[in-house]
């Protein structure tokens, strides 16, 4: 066994590393610059003692038996602490309508002249796009009336108006709207049979979907909502329990100062305020790159992207919600705020409230131009709340730097800022987000696994 391992970053992935390497260390010591681990998945409470998540954070099972043990507990406890959802229902509102059988935008809901030239563009759409920024491969695959009328004012939503939309990569399209849905169900369904229009349609309908996975021997991974009334919050409790039990140091409010090095190997880590060294076998970063580089007198590229507000209003309503079936909902229609929406009592039947999460992205100093009424008002005219409903209470939060925007420049970077730092010490995991080689938890966690099982085989 080695001797001493340190985790920076106290995110879930973080946790879940911290978990992981005190199996085969003497020592593990987190360290967060927060007040409290866990990132964004957390809970706010308002007056009325209704908690709310800061984001729609919905974990899925990894697939890695070991792995979703150490998350979510054994299978015979998962049901007391866990509402186990075998179907993660979504749906989105797009050209003044819901469909609550898929997240895509669907083009039938643009006015007709537009649909058919969309679709008489998209059709003859064959090849696969090799572009980097997203305008150009929406254009190549989708074609540039679906581009325009569609994936352009979903970009202004997220990135903002004032954005040069040009200038955004791959990246930007994190929430999977660059899928549409588009043609009658059945020729929608053998269209995905081409692997150029399986990439940019979605089902339609639920038998082809089911079929399709029977094809591919693939399924649908198993989801996960805490029973607890404190939502996502009570994961974070959970794991961050375990790691305590564990025997793992969790130090909060700390901020790295310097890493010594010896060779290639990272020896000591100093924190900020604290004279006294914390010694280093293994360093798994999942903070951003460029705090280590500067924490190691590393060359650093400037990265300094525009970082996106968002702000969340919390609601908690006197009447139920009208939709009681989607766990959560997108909102592509460019004529509301809201991108985002988590409805609690679908996700968790044995909430006490009728309680709701809408998102909104912005500019800081937008944040004062967006108010409860607005939000309210277009949950109304949208029907997910009834007209005569009316709030108890609510939290409107605002949280700073929630994302950068994805611009070539900054992820070209952010690439050159990761490798110098991977290229230049060799007893370093970079993992997380802030690597960004992954987005998706679950993908974020499997990769993280993985690497630490490797390095500790190498060993």
């Amino acid at each position: 066994m080695q001797s001493k391992a340190v985790v920076v970053g106290g995110g879930i992935c973080g946790l879940m590393a911290a978990l992981l390497l005190k199996r085969n260390f003497d020592e593990v010591t987190l360290i967060e610059q927060s007040n409290e681990v866990g990132g964004l998945f957390r809970s706010v409470k308002d007056e009325h003692g209704a908690f709310y998540d800061m984001g729609s954070h919905i974990p899925n099972a990894t697939g890695i038996e070991e792995l979703d043990e150490m998350l979510f507990g054994a299978h015979s406890e998962r049901t007391e602490h866990w509402n186990v959802i075998k179907k993660l229902k979504s749906g989105n509102y797009f050209g003044g309508s819901w469909d609550l059988t898929s997240p895509f935008a669907n083009s039938k809901n643009l006015r007709e002249d537009v649909y058919l030239k969309g679709c008489g563009e998209l059709i003859q759409s064959t090849n696969f796009s090799q572009e980097r920024l997203i305008l150009p491969y929406c254009t190549e695959t989708l074609g540039e009336t679906f581009t325009h009328h569609i994936i352009r004012p979903i970009l202004e939503k997220l990135y903002g108006r004032h954005t040069d939309l040009s200038q955004l990569t791959m990246g930007a399209g994190l929430f999977g709207f660059t899928r549409i849905l588009a043609f009658d169900e059945d020729v929608a369904n053998m269209l995905k049979e081409l692997p150029v229009f399986d990439s940019k349609l979605g089902y339609q309908a639920e038998t082809h979907f089911k079929a399709r996975q029977k094809k591919d021997a693939s399924s649908t991974p198993d989801y996960f909502y805490p029973t607890s009334q404190v939502g996502i919050q009570s994961w974070v409790d959970y794991l961050k329990k375990k790691v305590e039990q564990s025997g793992v140091e969790i130090r909060c409010n700390c901020k790295i100062a310097s890493l010594e090095t010896r060779g290639r190997k990272v020896e000591k880590v100093f924190i900020q305020g604290d004279s006294k060294a914390i010694e280093c076998d293994l360093l798994f970063w999942s903070a951003p790159p460029f705090i280590a580089l500067k924490a190691l007198g590393l060359p650093v590229v400037s990265n300094k992207p525009e970082l996106r507000t968002a702000i969340v209003f919390h609601l908690n309503l006197n009447k139920a919600l009208l939709n009681q079936q989607s766990h959560y909902l997108w909102v592509w229609d460019k004529f509301s705020d809201i991108f985002r929406l988590t409805l609690y009592p679908n996700l968790n039947p044995k909430s006490d409230f009728h309680t709701l999460s809408a998102e909104i992205l912005c500019r800081p100093e937008e944040v004062d131009s967006f108010q409860l009424s607005m939000v309210v008002e277009q949950l109304k005219e949208m029907e997910i709340i009834a007209p005569e409903a009316e709030c108890l209470s609510h939290i409107k939060q605002v949280i700073h730097n929630t994302f950068p925007v994805p611009t070539l420049e900054f992820e070209e970077n952010n690439d050159k800022n990761y490798l110098t730092l991977e290229s230049s010490i060799d007893n370093i995991i970079i993992s997380g987000r802030s690597g960004g080689k992954q987005w998706r938890q679950a993908d974020v966690l499997v990769a993280a696994y993985n690497e630490i099982n490797q390095y500790l085989l190498a060993e």
